[in-house]
């Protein structure tokens, strides 16, 4: 089994959640946002500048991030997999986790937007589920994203009745030209009064307009 992985960084602190981590960014993506940092990941898979694309075994890939095992058991980090949309890798995630120190943290950035079945194989391996849900309005998800949201809050619901409300992360942008500070409220009303937890709300740098 080999992922296909577009860059592993390694040694990164404050970005991912608590300690020293590596992030593991995955191709492909089934959302378009407009100002997506990761656009390349949807190209087909070939070389681009500063890009470290590879297909890494599971057993390559875990030879890598022992190299730092030292950081992760030090500072309470680990293993983060993002993307593009690493849950449609799901089932080599879930092998990676399988085969890694118990005591590494394993942490997933994902949008949730993909078929339960694709969740399933992860549910209970990550000590922390980063999700952005963009906005809760469709009109401004599918405006920014290109896809409808209802798909993402069904599967959000559904991870809050599976588990522990602290294991989830909901993250809610300021896009600029899509979503105001009323929506961004309301966002955040829908997040507490559903799944139970205080969202964070950060400024999405407009990286890319297409």
């Amino acid at each position: 089994m080999v992922g296909d992985i577009l860059s592993v960084s390694r040694l990164r602190m404050g970005t991912d959640g608590k300690g020293i981590s590596t992030l593991v960014v995955f191709f492909d993506c089934p959302l378009y946002c407009k100002y997506c940092i990761n656009d390349f990941c949807h190209k087909p898979p070939k070389p681009f500048v500063g890009v470290q694309h590879a297909d890494f075994s599971v057993d390559e890939l875990i030879d890598i991030l022992k190299q730092d095992d030292i950081y992760y058991l030090m500072s309470g980090g680990g293993i983060v997999f993002g993307g593009g949309e690493p849950l449609l890798q799901s089932k080599y995630i879930h092998k990676v986790c399988t085969l890694a120190d118990k005591r590494w943290a394993k942490r997933i950035e994902t949008s949730l937007n993909v078929p339960w079945d694709n969740i399933k194989p992860v549910l209970y391996d990550m000590d922390e589920w980063i999700i952005d849900i963009k906005d809760i309005n469709n009109d401004i998800y599918k405006n920014y994203t290109g896809k409808d949201n209802k798909n993402m809050i069904k599967n959000l619901l559904k991870l809050r009745n599976k588990i522990s409300s602290d294991k989830i992360h909901i993250r809610i942008p300021r896009i600029v030209g899509y979503n105001s500070e009323y929506d961004i409220e309301k966002s955040i009303q829908w997040v507490r009064d559903n799944i139970g937890v205080e969202p964070e709300v950060f400024s999405y740098i407009k990286a890319i307009n297409r």
